[in-house]
């Protein structure tokens, strides 16, 4: 499954942060000591609004019908305007450089964007995926191959090159192009232009480039939700949903998330979302180490 399609959000001040409901935050009592449960994020599809398993295959298949593809279009607005979070955790209130994070934040955020990666997986009754330290290391090889040879998720498209590298490096399959990766770029604003932010708020960014890969490929503000013409790809919605073929889509693969940027323009931060089915996996001695 090859992907060449990215995701990008050059957005204003206020429109990389969605999200308008505010979610309390639960306490729980531990050890005589007061801890603050995490906002709950949620992502649900709109199946009764036209995005439906069946329409996103046939998308991904080249064989859905022009009326079928307006339903999906319909549900997929649907699911940017619906699908709203916003961070209430006051751990998340620390600041972060987001292409230098510690090990610790990159497990949490590979586990947030996983768990949400989940919950729209089991909504089309697909098995889980699951997050592994092997796919971090891999995720970090490839941030290190865009960022030292220059390349982005602004560019037209996947580095290819630097993928099947590290992809040799991990013990995996170099040999089957771009299988690996789904690509966003983190929305530009005027609040955060460079590499820093909160956890907060990189944790809602990523949610928005969640909805993105999701929802027709979004690209724009939400004032632009109702302009079909924003909606162009459901490629990136077929690999994270297993529905890019009939029956070869890998029922489950290990995930972790990285970040890299571009060194002559720090508001560029790439997303690279790192998926490995069990089939590529030829050195498992190497991958794991």
């Amino acid at each position: 499954m090859k992907l060449g399609i990215k995701l990008l959000a050059v957005v204003g001040l206020s429109a990389g942060l969605l999200g308008t409901t505010t979610i309390v935050n639960e306490e729980v009592q531990d050890n005589n000591q007061i801890v603050y449960a995490a906002s709950e994020a949620n992502l649900t599809l709109p199946q009764t609004k036209g995005y439906t398993k069946s329409r996103v295959l046939k998308e991904n298949l080249g064989t859905i019908s022009s009326k079928d593809k307006q339903k999906l279009i319909k549900g997929s607005i649907a699911g940017m305007k619906e699908n709203t979070y916003e961070d209430t955790d006051p751990a998340d209130a620390r600041t972060v450089d987001v292409t230098n994070l510690s090990h610790d934040d990159q497990v949490e955020i590979s586990k947030f964007t996983l768990e949400l990666i989940n919950q729209v997986r089991n909504q089309f009754g697909k098995k889980d995926w699951t997050y592994s330290e092997s796919s971090l290391k891999f995720a970090n090889r490839i941030a290190k191959e865009y960022y030292d040879h220059d390349h982005s998720c602004w560019d037209s498209d996947h580095y290819v090159a630097g993928i099947e590298r590290a992809a040799k490096a991990s013990g995996l399959n170099s040999t089957v192009g771009q299988v690996y990766e789904d690509e966003a770029g983190l929305p530009i604003t005027s609040t955060f232009p460079g590499h820093e932010r909160t956890m907060k708020v990189l944790k809602e960014q990523i949610y928005f480039n969640l909805k993105q890969m999701l929802f027709g490929g979004f690209a724009g503000s939400k004032a632009d939700y109702n302009d079909t013409s924003r909606y162009f790809e459901w490629e990136h919605a077929g690999d994270l949903l297993g529905l890019r073929t009939t029956n070869y889509d890998a029922k489950t693969k290990k995930f972790a998330v990285s970040f890299s940027g571009l060194k002559n323009d720090e508001s560029r931060i790439s997303v690279h979302m790192i998926s490995v089915a069990d089939r590529y996996i030829k050195n498992y001695k190497q991958f794991n180490k």
